[in-house]
């Protein structure tokens, strides 16, 4: 029995006696006793079924939850899938060897690589790989979007696909990349007589793998 119901009692006993004078104190004690009896089954039975509800509820909020979070799987899984097919439409050997970064870019774009497909690559080509970046082409005009080898050209095109350059591997001298700030780096292209730059680059391993895929299928290279 705990503290407070200890003195609760004691404070029922002084009122109890006080209106019992002329009762026997064995009956009022029996009396006394089957109720506060009762009163403690009602009591334990109330915590009981408290307790029974809140696991009950416990459960339904946990068989929720798991439900919830299969769903979830089920929609990341089916999402998987519909970017590693993209991919495989998209990049050269079915994307075997996809970057995280390529299936990140994908994911949260794949209108516009859907589009690359119907309205861009000529038929049989496929990109090796691409990067986000911003094209210098001018001292005045920068313009974002994607750097994108493919098997069978470079391809410079914005998110819009309103602007596009084309350039033939045939005409890459050489492929420089160079520091751009503190955490952007850049690729310089020596393209005949021109200099292509292409600079806002935050992953530095895919920023080498597009140049690497350019001077691959350059013809001719600079040493």
């Amino acid at each position: 029995m705990g503290i407070y119901q200890t003195v609760c009692h004691k404070v029922e006993d002084m009122f109890i006696k006080m209106l019992t004078k002329k009762e026997d104190p064995a009956n009022v004690k029996i009396k006394v006793d089957r109720y506060r009896e009762e009163k403690g089954r009602v009591r334990l039975q109330r915590k009981e079924a408290k307790a029974l509800k809140n696991e009950e509820q416990r459960k339904i909020r946990t068989q929720q939850q798991q439900e919830k979070d299969r769903l979830k799987r089920e929609q990341e899984e089916r999402e998987r899938r519909e970017v590693e097919q993209l991919i495989s439409n998209v990049m050269e050997n079915n994307g075997q060897g996809y970057s995280s970064y390529e299936f990140n870019e994908i994911k949260r774009n794949k209108v516009f690589f859907q589009s690359l497909l119907q309205r861009v690559f000529e038929p049989n080509e496929k990109a090796l790989t691409f990067i986000f970046c911003e094209y210098d082409k001018t001292s005045k005009q920068e313009i974002k979007g994607y750097l994108i080898p493919t098997n069978k050209r470079v391809i410079f095109i914005n998110k819009n696909l309103n602007f596009m350059d084309k350039f033939r591997y045939q005409t890459v001298i050489n492929v420089n990349w160079f520091k751009d700030g503190l955490l952007e780096r850049g690729l310089k292209i020596q393209y005949g007589k021109r200099r292509l730059e292409f600079d806002e680059m935050f992953d530095q391993e895919q920023m080498k793998k597009v140049g690497n895929a350019i001077l691959n299928k350059a013809s001719r290279r600079a040493i």
